[in-house]
């Protein structure tokens, strides 16, 4: 990729509720994800293993947790005088009409921004997706085809693994997209969306000036569901394992789908490795009565007690006596003495006191809120 002909935008994507306690205190980019990672870190290490060095991050509401994470970028290589990374926060004072809002009006609020770039080309993607894209590849199809917009894809085989408000797309036999549905029941395999598309930066200042003040604001019902017949709309398969968060259900099954090996190499590939803010911590420690089977255990831990299919992030602390299977336990949660945990998820700095029983399951993990006293 030339350097300066494509810049990255990370939109913030919908409030979604079905992630309940997990954003309280932070927006979906910001959450925990593996041990050791933000969700965020994945489409910004893609965006940077593609060769793009300007990246925007459009911020809405609870952003804290993400600057603090991202700092200057400077663990992503973009801490840069050209380019580098950017948080553009809200327009808007009332917190909940910026929420409401959708993409095409975010975009619109930093016109300005976008039309001071050097970047010809626009990735535009959310950042609740775990996988590896390559978009050095997607956007040479995109200059190579003329097309006016790419979307990007994946093939699924499993109508579960769709979101309420998933993307379908119809092709014809030339890659072209013939066909848009949101948020229908689908059975059967189908291209899903990944929320990422390829877009020219005059099309998309043009379509701005044209759409915003017709009150036509959604990339997806507006732009393509609109836009494929007059508008040249192909498509670039991501192969791979590619997921998105949408829910409690799907952040839970993709984190313990981290356990299985071959997952976690296609996930984590040594040649692009997923980037995130550096924390230098201990080893993790192992006490003489521990027993750990088929578990990620991040550094700083201490475990003491028994641990079975968990992840664990930094600084957990497992004590003498207590039972974990099917659990994610975030940074710096301690869980005392005989305590016995079953398919639960603890936000950060969580505390099980000696003991407790929690008990949940595969399809409905118990949350706990960051801070709390169980």
């Amino acid at each position: 990729m030339r350097e300066n002909q494509a810049m990255g935008i990370i939109m913030p994507g919908k409030n979604r509720p079905l992630l309940g306690a997990l954003l309280d205190r932070r927006t979906v980019g910001a959450i925990p994800f593996g041990g050791r990672y933000r969700l965020i870190d994945f489409m910004l290490s893609n965006m940077v293993h593609s060769g793009i060095w300007n990246i925007g991050i459009i911020t809405r509401n609870k952003y804290e947790s993400l600057m603090e994470h991202l700092g200057s970028g400077r663990d992503w290589d973009l801490a840069r005088k050209d380019g580098g990374l950017t948080l553009l926060p809200p327009m808007l004072n009332d917190p909940a009409s910026a929420m409401a809002r959708d993409s095409l009006y975010l975009l619109s609020d930093y016109r300005r921004f976008l039309t001071n770039q050097r970047a010809r080309y626009i990735v535009i993607a959310y950042a609740n997706l775990v996988g590896q894209i390559d978009f050095d590849t997607a956007l040479e199809q995109h200059i190579d085809t003329g097309a006016d917009i790419t979307v990007l894809y994946n093939h699924i085989d499993d109508e579960r693994e769709l979101g309420d408000d998933a993307i379908v797309y119809g092709f014809d036999g030339e890659g072209r997209v013939n066909d848009v549905t949101i948020g229908a029941a689908w059975n059967g395999p189908c291209d899903r969306s990944l929320g990422a598309i390829i877009i020219g930066k005059e099309k998309l200042l043009s379509c701005l000036a044209t759409m915003i003040p017709r009150n036509q604001g959604s990339i997806a019902r507006d732009l393509l569901q609109k836009g494929f017949g007059e508008m040249e709309i192909r498509g670039f398969r991501v192969e791979g394992y590619c997921r998105q968060i949408h829910d409690l259900q799907s952040y839970y099954s993709v984190s313990m789908e981290l356990l299985d090996p071959v997952v976690r190499r296609q996930v984590f590939p040594l040649e692009n490795p997923v980037l995130t803010r550096v924390r230098d911590e201990v080893s993790v420690k192992y006490g003489l009565s521990s027993k750990v089977k088929n578990s990620l255990v991040a550094d700083g831990c201490i475990i003491d007690g028994e641990i079975e299919n968990c992840i664990l992030f930094r600084g957990v602390n497992v004590k003498k006596g207590a039972r974990l299977s099917n659990c994610i336990i975030m940074q710096n949660s301690t869980v005392e003495s005989n305590a016995s945990l079953s398919y639960v998820i603890t936000d950060r700095r969580c505390y099980i006191k000696e003991g407790r029983i929690l008990s949940g399951f595969e399809s409905y993990p118990v949350v706990i809120g960051s801070d709390s006293v169980v």
